[in-house]
């Protein structure tokens, strides 16, 4: 028997050509008549229902789609196997990651997929791209994933590489999940567990995010001004700080310092990220690490910049105390992280 799947629509370059059909109208079926019609594999794949829940550029995306988004799957569930996202590249490791934080308990697979050209182009990357995530989304794996250019990211662990490359994503600090090419190759030692069909719970669904929240990256010889750090903090509730290497700011100009000790002094919490690609944030590494580690100032550990950012938003919306802070942010979620136990021991050297 076929499985279900139901895809998602809410815009990107994957349907670019289709923008006139999709603004007149916010039903599917000529969408999804045109898409059969370029992509005929698909119904032997699974039996494909469409919905087109907004047409946007993915800079456009926000809470309010990982909201729409989240409540869509819930509604649904019930009735279909699989759910693939049909999702711009730009911020679609933002919203992958949003949605595996927010729907908890999942036993069914959800796929993020888009393109770098349109569908409707020549030598577009679409094609391949959405068979593969309907592929994927049949397979019953119980997480969010992105399946872009036939490799198999977790949600949480991807970010985008390039905007020119049909390889447009990466995960650097993780091994992918798996590949699709002449076989259907997953990496079920990575997998926390593969859940029978059988088994199909709906997922607890929390949307709680606080998106009151700034991100800073540190230039040599740029220091925040008073005027700058008074301002900025009269006017968020978290911020997440883009250090060098494994962590670190300036001390010699104690701007920064003052920044990190004023944020916290009104329990603003802050986050320190790193501008590098791969690698772990480890603030007890170097003394000026140390500095704001003792401050207070919180880890990223080994998250994507795109997962601490939306992990920052989770803490808010839900509340945590300020004291269980650090606690919630090295526990994984969705396993956006290296466990701290196991981080100070290899995180350093993986790649």
């Amino acid at each position: 028997m076929k499985k279900r799947v139901l895809i998602y629509h809410t815009g990107g370059t994957f349907g670019m050509a289709l923008g006139d059909t999709l603004a007149a109208q916010k039903q599917s079926p000529h969408f999804l008549e045109d898409l059969l019609q370029r992509v005929p594999e698909l119904p032997s794949l699974a039996k494909i229902e469409l919905r087109i829940l907004c047409n946007i550029d993915s800079s456009d995306a926000n809470q309010k789609l990982w909201c729409l988004l989240a409540n869509a799957i819930q509604e649904d569930w019930n009735d279909f196997d699989g759910f693939v996202i049909i999702h711009g590249t730009d911020t679609m490791a933002f919203s992958a990651t949003a949605l595996a934080f927010i729907l908890q308990g999942l036993t069914k697979s959800i796929v993020f997929t888009g393109s770098q050209r349109p569908i409707s182009a020549m030598r577009s990357d679409a094609r391949v791209n959405i068979i593969d995530a309907v592929e994927l989304a049949t397979r019953g794996i119980p997480e969010v994933m992105v399946c872009f250019d036939s490799e198999i990211h977790r949600a949480t662990r991807v970010t985008k590489y390039s905007n020119e490359h049909l390889y447009a994503f990466k995960s650097y600090n993780a091994p992918v999940i798996g590949s699709l090419g002449v076989n259907f190759k997953i990496k079920r030692k990575i997998l926390n567990s593969i859940i029978p069909f059988a088994k199909r719970h709906m997922p607890v669904v929390n949307t709680n995010s606080n998106s009151n929240i700034a991100s800073l990256l540190c230039v040599p010889g740029v220091m925040p001004s008073d005027s700058f750090i008074e301002s900025l903090l009269n006017s968020i509730e978290g911020l997440i700080v883009q250090g060098f290497g494994s962590g670190n700011l300036p001390v010699t100009e104690k701007n920064w310092l003052n920044l990190c000790q004023k944020a916290l002094l009104k329990k603003i919490p802050v986050v320190m990220s790193t501008q590098c690609e791969s690698g772990a944030v480890s603030l007890d590494l170097y003394e000026n690490g140390r500095i704001f580690s003792d401050l207070g100032v919180i880890s990223a550990l080994d998250m994507t910049f795109e997962a601490a950012s939306v992990k920052l938003m989770i803490m808010l919306g839900r509340k945590i105390s300020f004291e269980k802070r650090h606690e919630f942010f090295a526990t994984p979620l969705a396993f956006e992280c290296t466990p701290v136990s196991k981080n100070k021991e290899d995180i350093g050297t993986r790649k």
